[in-house]
């Protein structure tokens, strides 16, 4: 009878989750004024969703900001990277007869208003098989004769559509480069069930490689991986098993196990709050419990609970709280532990293939690459340690090895440019001014057949 009663409540929440999920699912991205226009200084500007019907710019040059709509094809949007008020950012589009953008006009406050032709990068939405699964991708193609060098982008961790979100299609075609991106497994409009295993996702990557090569008008000689945030865990792990990439590209990823990317989120918090070794020490006591249950399948949740609740009176646990890792999670969770424990079977323990390999170690297989790697890093990175993945690439550079990196010593994840108010919260501001230069940079260095891919 009390089994009966559990599995009853259990399936009460299940289908309570669905309902939830089904009731507060984001609208559709609105992609119809995706895209690069062109100014007159020959600068771009690119545009593609942020959620729903608001939209983001993008510029080279790093200026970013979101747009609401407030009018037939016109959105508005603040100063700074998701401020909305007071108004200074005004975009209109110019559609044809068939609703597809011609031009945009972009009035900024106490500006002279800009016009930008849309600049015809020929796409297509595409789909290809990975083992039996079939992927939606979107390729974008320079507007220029190919055969073209080319990049695929491989996905961080969301569980978005990249082919309706991602700009970087758009940023590489419109500087020489075709572009393929794809909705990773079980999100968007690709078949499967979503996950974050690495071997997994390498595999999908290269199911995109191989179909690309195929395509008329792309130089098979001449591929690139761009991986980005957990995209560092992929996107190495794909080229070590085709030895034909020609380079790989990472943005702020990392080269530890996701265990040492994850206590990163809750050293970094206490680092930031004044708080040293011996504080570290006792939240790194609980993280590993944590990592007992989580990667090594041992039962240890009672033991969590006792930890949790007398961490409470630490003078750290605010801090902690709510950190970008395991243990912010669960101390800011209002869930009782016995969910989470059924929350994290529902995530990991029911599934043949793990989820994710939180104790996979990224470093040998980097240093088996023989393609060149390129990593870009934030300094001031909250959620991935750049200091410890710079020791790595600095000991395989040692070793001979063709690694090179780019560190912004202000930047945040994602490269960003942010502001700090007194309470020490974040206001992002934009991109690093180059950043989307160094990746062209490097992609066209990479591709000029001058120079060896290895």
């Amino acid at each position: 009878m009390r089994k009966k009663t559990l599995w009853s409540i259990v399936a009460l929440m299940i289908i309570g989750g669905v309902v939830a999920w089904v009731t507060t699912r984001p609208e559709p991205a609105d992609t119809r004024y995706s895209g690069a226009y062109s100014l007159d200084d020959g600068s771009f500007v690119f545009i593609a969703p942020r959620d729903g019907g608001v939209l983001r710019y993008r510029t080279m040059s790093g200026e970013s900001g979101a747009l609401w709509p407030t009018g037939v094809n016109l959105f508005e949007g603040g100063r700074g990277w998701a401020e909305r008020e007071p108004p200074y950012n005004k975009f209109t589009f110019e559609m044809d007869a068939q609703d597809h953008p011609v031009a945009l006009l972009w009035e900024q406050t106490g500006l002279e208003p800009r016009r930008a032709p849309i600049v015809k990068l020929p796409e297509q939405i595409v789909e290809f098989t990975s083992g039996e699964l079939t992927l939606r991708g979107k390729l974008v193609t320079p507007a220029a004769q190919c055969p073209c060098p080319s990049v695929v982008v491989v996905h961080g961790s969301e569980d978005y559509s990249a082919v309706d979100f991602y700009a970087e299609p758009y940023i590489y075609a419109a500087n020489g480069f075709a572009s393929l991106v794809f909705d990773k497994r079980g999100t968007g409009e690709s078949e499967g069930e979503y996950s974050q295993n690495f071997r997994v996702l390498a595999g999908d990557v290269l199911a995109a490689v191989k179909w690309l090569r195929d395509q008329p008008g792309i130089d098979g000689g001449r591929v690139h991986l761009a991986g980005f945030s957990q995209g560092g865990w992929i996107a190495p792990l794909a080229a070590a098993r085709d030895a034909h990439i020609r380079s790989v590209l990472i943005g702020y990823g990392p080269m530890v196990p996701v265990t040492g990317e994850d206590r990163w989120g809750y050293v970094y918090a206490l680092q930031q709050k004044g708080f040293g070794a011996d504080a570290i020490a006792e939240v790194d006591k609980i993280d590993a419990v944590v990592s007992d249950i989580y990667d090594r399948g041992q039962n240890r949740w009672s033991e969590l609970g006792r930890m949790l609740d007398e961490a409470r009176d630490r003078p750290w646990y605010d801090v902690v709280k709510g950190s970008d890792s395991q243990i912010g999670f669960l101390t800011e969770t209002k869930m009782p532990l016995w969910f989470v424990r059924l929350h994290f079977w529902w995530k990991f323990g029911r599934l043949e293939t793990p989820f994710i390999d939180r104790l996979y170690d990224p470093v040998p297989t980097l240093a088996a690459l023989e393609s060149p790697s390129f990593w870009i890093f934030g300094g001031a990175d909250s959620s991935m340690p750049t200091e410890w993945t710079i020791e790595e690439l600095q000991k395989l550079q040692r070793r001979g090895k063709p690694v090179d990196y780019l560190i912004y010593p202000d930047a945040d994840h994602g490269i960003l440019r942010f502001e700090t108010d007194k309470d020490g919260h974040r206001r992002v501001i934009g991109y690093e001014p180059d950043y989307f230069k160094m990746q062209i940079d490097w992609l066209r260095r990479h591709s000029d057949p001058a120079t060896p891919s290895s």
